[in-house]
């Protein structure tokens, strides 16, 4: 099976995993949105954050060396194995000691508790982590999405079942515990009859990866921190009360990017690595890379501005309206970030960590002073602050990243964007003309409004920007 064979296949799985995945947690939004109180959404948030930053440093940046190297030992991925685990055991017991400062800190006492149960998470995910880096180098892209759905309807299944018993926030820890848990574990057993570690550990045979690593987990952990300080701030400025309304908006508008991004970055990663060095490949990938996300994402960004009270009053009823306006806001901001997502696997597959690093060491600083301005205005500026710093960002991201690590003009750059955009605003401009001439409000006008919607920009595409035609076909043509 050639190169892009593989890629196309791992394509469909990676799609079929991320779209099965998000809708598995749109569900249990929607449904625990209507049993629980935005509080305990703000609380949820605030111990997500803390633990998810604290995975970072489980990892290390290890895993991104592990599929870049092409040539790994078995002594090496033992001693990476091991340092895995003693790094989880570690993170267990720092959160479980950290927990009651993060609480005082939040002025929230149920923090304790919840930080320490997720706390088991690290230990849980490090006795299989390795193995499910080791079937994405290896592009076994069906294997890990069979695992993950698997282990994401076990979540649900446990999670709506807590809410239901009145556990509360703890109804989300369970259910995180639940999906770390099946998904780890079948990783390991499966992965042994493949790769069995050896009770060894050479710091030498591994001091490579460790270099490596230590500009990535220097740049995920910053970049972390910057997409996750409106949560931070929010919650330390407006209450956890205010970060519920802003979450749930948050986790409704990053459901196209989470389904999306993947499918296109998961698969990018291991063949832009492949052809690593040949530049012009390269850029070719990558840019193509760019206006498939742009060609998916646009178009799914502007009928959720359009859609959004429609989605927020008929999913999760009335006592989130104060969403609407929030889910609008953050719907352009994810638009336009979907812009420069795909120069994070680019930076992975040049091994060039360090320029990442860098880029987001500078965000460090301007993010945060953003939102805070922006909190002066609540949850509504601090989402206004992120689309203009957004925007803002776009063209030094292309100079300081895109340019110099691919060699893609400004003009390529670009171009690959501003197509699926005019399409997207036009097709979407027409459809909300034509169905306001025949339809007052209601369901029945928002349905027809999509269909014209996506009828017109899969035909303009088909006229314009026939690229991203291209690749649906092919990948119809690999599945049959």
């Amino acid at each position: 099976m050639s190169l892009k064979t593989k890629a196309l296949t791992g394509v469909k799985w990676t799609g079929l995993s991320s779209v099965s995945i998000a809708l598995i947690q749109f569900i249990q939004i929607i449904v625990l949105a209507r049993i629980l109180e935005p509080s305990d959404f703000g609380l949820m948030a605030i111990t997500s954050v803390v633990i998810g930053f604290s995975a970072l440093f489980m990892d290390m940046g290890i895993s991104s060396a592990i599929v870049h190297k092409q040539d790994i030992t078995h002594s090496q991925l033992s001693s990476l194995y091991w340092l895995n685990v003693f790094a989880g055991l570690i993170l267990f017991g720092f959160i479980y000691f950290l927990a009651p400062y993060v609480a005082l800190f939040y002025g929230e006492a149920e923090i304790e508790s919840l930080l320490k149960l997720l706390s088991l998470s690290f230990f849980i995910t490090a006795i299989g982590n390795q193995y499910r880096i080791l079937y994405q180098k290896e592009l076994r892209f069906d294997y890990l999405a069979k695992i993950e759905i698997f282990s994401a309807i076990s979540a649900l299944i446990v999670a709506l079942a807590c809410a239901l018993k009145g556990f509360g926030v703890y109804a989300l820890v369970y259910g995180t515990l639940t999906n770390a848990l099946i998904a780890n574990v079948v990783f390991l057993v499966t992965g042994l009859k493949v790769h069995k570690p050896s009770f060894i550990f050479n710091y030498q045979d591994i001091k490579s990866f460790i270099t490596f690593g230590l500009f990535q987990i220097g740049e995920r952990s910053i970049n972390y921190f910057n997409s996750q300080f409106d949560t931070l701030l929010i919650g330390k400025l407006l209450g956890t009360e205010s970060l519920g309304i802003y979450n749930l908006a948050k986790n409704l508008a990053i459901k196209p990017a989470q389904i999306i991004n993947p499918i296109i970055n998961r698969v990018a990663f291991p063949v832009m690595a492949k052809v690593q060095d040949d530049t012009s490949k390269l850029r070719a990938i990558y840019l193509r890379g760019i206006n498939y996300l742009c060609s998916f994402n646009f178009p799914i960004y502007l009928l959720l501005f359009v859609l959004a009270e429609t989605i927020v009053f008929n999913l999760v009823g009335e006592k989130w309206a104060d969403s609407v306006i929030i889910l609008q806001v953050l719907s352009l901001y994810f638009l336009v970030r979907s812009t420069g997502n795909p120069v994070g696997t680019l930076v992975l597959a040049k091994g060039r960590a360090d320029l990442s690093f860098y880029w987001n060491l500078g965000l460090f600083f301007i993010i945060p002073i953003s939102i805070y301005l922006g909190s002066f205005q609540g949850v509504f500026g601090v989402a206004i602050a992120l689309v203009a710093l957004q925007v803002l960002l776009s063209i030094p991201n292309w100079y300081f990243l895109v340019n110099r690590l691919s060699e893609a003009s400004f003009t390529d750059y670009f171009m690959q964007i501003i197509k699926p955009l005019i399409i997207s605003v036009v097709s979407v401009t027409i459809a909300y003309f034509l169905t306001d001439l025949i339809f007052t409000a209601g369901l029945v006008k928002d349905f027809i409004f999509t269909l014209i919607t996506v009828f017109f920009y899969l035909l303009l595409s088909f006229k314009f920007n026939n690229g991203f035609i291209s690749i649906m076909l092919s990948l119809v043509k690999v599945g049959k």
